[in-house]
């Protein structure tokens, strides 16, 4: 099975039936307003409010007058917290990111599921 994007926004909901395991990857994640949930084989990780998450995310600091750009895993301005970025299901497992407060909270992710055996 080749690798899966989930991309979009709003709450959403991952079922591992390859018969495999997967590695799934976020890239990009961003929870407004409201905190939200993500869960994964019986763990619940809050989703800070205003929390922008992924694997690699560049950002610019603008509060150092320089305007320096850098690489991070979250931006340090948002440091309420971390999530795992890089998690393993095995087969029928289920992934999720969900607002109970409202899926619009959820403005946006980009996830990559890879398949064990590529």
């Amino acid at each position: 099975m080749a690798a899966q994007v989930l991309s979009g926004s709003g709450n959403v909901t991952y079922t591992n039936s390859t018969g495999q395991n997967v590695r799934v990857v976020i890239n990009y994640l961003k929870n407004i307003t409201a905190t939200g949930t993500m869960s994964f084989q019986g763990v619940t990780v809050e989703l800070a409010q205003s929390g922008i998450f992924g694997k690699t995310l560049a950002y610019a600091n603008q509060n150092d007058g320089g305007g320096s750009n850098s690489m991070a895993t979250m931006n340090p301005q948002q440091a309420a917290g971390g999530i795992p970025l890089e998690i393993a299901l095995s087969n029928g497992e289920t992934f999720s990111i969900t607002n109970s407060s409202s899926s619009t909270y959820i403005e946006g992710y980009n996830i990559i599921i890879i398949p064990e055996a590529g």
